[in-house]
Formats: structure tokens, C-alpha cells, sequence
């Protein structure tokens, strides 16, 4: 499930305990205690997503709530008062019992609901952006490099928004409580009377205005490891869990990249441009250069989680082509904007393809064919021709042609407008030297590349 799909559900919840508290009395003890433990736990998640989406506490120190007041009347710093107005919200000052496992009531059920969404937004983004670390996928560079935090943070704003009606209803909710329990939980009826009164909610629509119209993070999932033996993809959903899982690894262990990931990561790109751009020749010739430069290639199998990654790519492939109209009679299955979101997976493939070819090649372990050569077998009149296969070079021109056509396709999904953060934020690759001025030291795969020229033959 997506940062997209949790978002939703952490809404919808709060939504329902909002509705529900103006329709049920405050019960039970239990109820009363799972309720007030939820609504704390949620601006703490909430505070913790904001972490991880900017790369740490926007302010170091955890202010109480009458200097969260005092920072949340000053002008500018959305996002620092956004982050300690959150703080704040999630300050009681008092400790509460631990709350039951099951809770069937509402509206104890749906902030609790609400708390494990938002706490599963947490736990995305810390698989691709691990507090205290660097990133550890692309997306996580993306994010770091500024990619979808915007919207990202609208979004937390927006359920923000929906969690202060909640502490706007609450006191009035914990005042039906039946005997000494008002009084107990009087602490959070505090907490949340500041937070209605505060500028919390006024800093949260400040923060989804300026989210409107920014790449969003719908489509982030977490981040995992090919698996053995490889899920079968029967959905957008499944070939891009696929599709991920497969080059994260291989962005992390490019030196294990082999000519199997090449032809199967450029038959993937080429297979997506093909229904989303109905073979569109402008829009898919990119991708079909790099895959008939990548099927000349000749490497080792790949062996361990390397052979995993290359059946994840494979099972994506498959689908891909059950889903070609051709195959189908002429009738495309899914729609065009499902189709899309797979169009946003290819910048990180192209990139990710560019980075392993690079190390292979350093390393002499693809091969490309060598001129062959007559021979004839002793007692014989005729001549049989022998293939030859030598180290390739970044001088050949297949390697080149695929080099070429994965970092203009990774130009062309950029500037193509993919209403995603992957697509807008993830760093170019370097440029193949022999089209880079010499310089003193090697590029690394964050520099910002020149355009490649043509390459004349």
C-alpha cells in the first residue's frame, strides 16, 4: 500500500472519530483511555513524518506550548511553526495506561485507525530516507533532493487540519464522561483546547496552498528486496512493486549489474512507452534504441539476489507484454492514467541502467562481438565462420548507443512534466567522459551533466 493509499485511510478515519464524537457520549474507561492515547499518538506521527519528509527537526529544541504560542504568532517559518505546533499537540501532561488491543467503539476505533495510518506514512518514508542516514533508495534522493516534500507536506497539513476539529470536539466529548473520568483525562481536554485556539490550523492551510500543483508522493510505497522466488504481477500496482524492488537493488549494487539487467530494464522502458504512448516512434525510440543496443551485450548470469532482481524485471516484463493491445486483439485493458504511473518508474530505471553499465564496464565483464573470422576445419573444402566476443569499451558504439539512449531517455522523462517527485528531483547521472571536457576528477553520479552531443560515425 502507497503513502497515496495511507493518506486516505488516515483521513477517512479522522473524518469518522470527528463525525462520532458529536453522535456518542464518552462511555467506558477503555474507550475514554484508547481515544485520548490515539489523538496524542497521531500529532506525534505527525510530527514524525514532517522529520523525515525535511531531513530532520526543523528547530532542535521541543518547545513547551507557551513558547509553541509565541513561535506560532511570528511571521514566516511555516514550516518550523507547522513542526512545533505538532510537537506541542502532542504534549499531555500527564501518563495514561496502556490501552486494549481490540477496540470495536467509536470513536476510540477510528482515531486509533487514524494513528496506525499515519504511522505507516512514517514508516515509508523512513525505508527510503532512514533518520540520521543518507538515503537509501532513488526515491530517497529525490526527496532529499527536494522531490514531492512539498506536497508531501501539504498532505500531513491537510490531516493535521482534520486532527485539530478533533481536538476541537474533544473536551466537550471528555465532559459526558461518566464519573471521576473527566477529571483524569482533564490534562488532554487542556492540550487540546490550545491546540483548537492556536495557529496550528492557520499555518496548516499556509502549507497546503503552497503544495498545490507540486509532484506528489501518492505512488511511494516501501522500499524492499527482490524477492525468491519472484511475486507474480497481475496489476499497475504489483509491476511497480516489482519494477522498484529490482532497481533499488540495483542502484545499490551496481557492481553486480549484469547484461541480463540491461536487456531486461530497456525491454521494460520500451514495453511501458509502448502503451502509453501507442508506439508513438518520437515517443518510444529512445527506449528501443537502448534495447537493441543492450541485446548486443553478452555478460555472466547473474547469480544470488542479482538473478532475484533480473526475475523481478522479468515478471514486470511479462505483464507489460499481456498487456499490449496486439497481444490483445486491439483492446487495451487498463487506462491510460494507470498506464502513467508506470511511465514515472522509468527515470530511475534509466538512471539506475546508466550507473550499473558504467561499473560493468570498468569491471571488462560485458562483452560485445568481435570481428569474425573464416576457417575450415582440416580435410574440408568449406568455410565456417567463427564468433568471436572481446571486453567491451565505453568506445564501442553499441556501448555507446546505450549509453546515449539512457541518458537522453532520462532527459526526455524529466522534461516530459511527470507529475511525480522521482521524476523532477532525481539527480543526472554523469555524462560518458568522451563527451565531457577532461577535468581532474571523475564525476560522480550526483554532478549535474552537460547536454551529450551527437556522436558522429
Amino acid at each position: 500500500m502507497t503513502f497515496g493509499h495511507w493518506r486516505r485511510e488516515a483521513y477517512e478515519a479522522l473524518s469518522a472519530a470527528n463525525v462520532a464524537m458529536g453522535q456518542r457520549r464518552a462511555n467506558t474507561a477503555a474507550d475514554i483511555n484508547t481515544a485520548v492515547t490515539a489523538r496524542c499518538a497521531i500529532f506525534a506521527q505527525l510530527a514524525r513524518a514532517t522529520e523525515l519528509l525535511v531531513g530532520g527537526r526543523p528547530t532542535p529544541e521541543t518547545p513547551d506550548r507557551a513558547q509553541a504560542s509565541a513561535i506560532l504568532t511570528r511571521r514566516g517559518q511555516t514550516l518550523t511553526k507547522f513542526y512545533v505546533g505538532l510537537r506541542a499537540a502532542a504534549i499531555v501532561d500527564r501518563q495514561f495506561p496502556s490501552t486494549p488491543a481490540i477496540v470495536r467503539t467509536e470513536p476510540a476505533r477510528s482515531l486509533r485507525r487514524a494513528a496506525d495510518a499515519i504511522g505507516v506514512i512514517g514508516d515509508i518514508l523512513a525505508s527510503h530516507v532512514p533518520p540520521g542516514r543518507g538515503p537509501r533508495t532513488p526515491e530517497g534522493l529525490a526527496i532529499r533532493a527536494g522531490g514531492g516534500v512539498q506536497s508531501g507536506l501539504a498532505d500531513l497539513a491537510r490531516l493535521t487540519a482534520r486532527a485539530v476539529m478533533i481536538d476541537i470536539a474533544l473536551p466537550r466529548w471528555l465532559e459526558h464522561a461518566p464519573g471521576s473520568l473527566a477529571e483524569i483525562y482533564r490534562p488532554v481536554a487542556v492540550t487540546a483546547k490550545w491546540t483548537a485556539s492556536s495557529r496550528l490550523s492557520t499555518v496548516a492551510r499556509d502549507l497546503v496552498a503552497a503544495g498545490s500543483g507540486q509532484a506528489p508522493l501518492s505512488d511511494l510505497n516501501v522500499a524492499r528486496s527482490p524477492l525468491n522466488p519472484a511475486p507474480g504481477v497481475s496489476t499497475v500496482d504489483d509491476a511497480i512493486a516489482a519494477l522498484a524492488a529490482a532497481r533499488t537493488w540495483m542502484w545499490h549494487n551496481p557492481a553486480q549489474l549484469t547484461g541480463e539487467h540491461l536487456q531486461l530494464g530497456t525491454q521494460v522502458g520500451l514495453a511501458v512507452h509502448m502503451l502509453t504512448s501507442g508506439g508513438d516512434p518520437k515517443m518510444v525510440g529512445g527506449w528501443r534504441q537502448a534495447a537493441i543496443a543492450a541485446a548486443e551485450l553478452r555478460a555472466t548470469p547473474p547469480v544470488g539476489p542479482a538473478r532475484d532482481a533480473a526475475a523481478e524485471l522479468a515478471e514486470a516484463l511479462r505483464w507489460l507484454r499481456s498487456r499490449s493491445p496486439i497481444r490483445r486483439g486491439g483492446r487495451g485493458e487498463l487506462r491510460h492514467q494507470q498506464i502513467s504511473r508506470l511511465d514515472a518508474e522509468l527515470p530511475f530505471m534509466a538512471a539506475t541502467l546508466h550507473k550499473g553499465l558504467t561499473a560493468a564496464l570498468q569491471r571488462r565483464e560485458l562483452s560485445v562481438r568481435a570481428e569474425s573470422s573464416l576457417r575450415r576445419q582440416a580435410g574440408s573444402l568449406v568455410f565456417g565462420t567463427t564468433e568471436r566476443w572481446r571486453p567491451a569499451v565505453k568506445d564501442d558504439d553499441v556501448v555507446q548507443d546505450l549509453t546515449q539512449a539512457l541518458l537522453q531517455q532520462h532527459d526526455v522523462d524529466r522534461d516530459g512534466g511527470q507529475p511525480v517527485a522521482a521524476a523532477q528531483a532525481f539527480p543526472h547521472p554523469p555524462r560518458p567522459t568522451s563527451s565531457l571536457p577532461r577535468v581532474s576528477s571523475s564525476p560522480t553520479p550526483e554532478m549535474t551533466p552537460r547536454r551529450a552531443r551527437p556522436r558522429s560515425r
